[in-house]
């Protein structure tokens, strides 16, 4: 097996980088979109732009029913307190 040079390493080491940073790129120009107020690249997550501030709608985004998400966190809540009591009455048992 031959011994890389300083300068064969050095390429290599850079080749390698380059790669890095061109899959990154093509990671991210997969998610740009343009900004319907100002006409900039950005984020399809974001809610607003950071170059013109303008309202922005992310792709596949829904905005969550407030109904919806009040009965989750009481369900939520209330099954917590279940699993406490459960916990709390097996401890006493386990005790006495």
């Amino acid at each position: 097996m031959k011994k890389l040079t300083e300068e064969e390493r050095a390429a290599l080491e850079e080749q390698k980088r380059e790669e890095r940073i061109r899959k990154r790129r093509a990671r991210l120009e997969k998610h740009a979109v343009d900004c319907p107020h100002c006409g900039k690249s950005v984020l399809d997550h974001m809610t607003k732009c950071p170059y013109c501030e303008g309202g922005l709608t992310p792709r596949g985004y829904r905005p969550v029913d407030e109904a919806k998400m009040k009965k989750i966190k009481s369900v939520a809540f209330i099954v917590g307190l279940v699993i406490a009591a459960a916990v709390i009455i097996t401890v006493f048992a386990l005790r006495g």
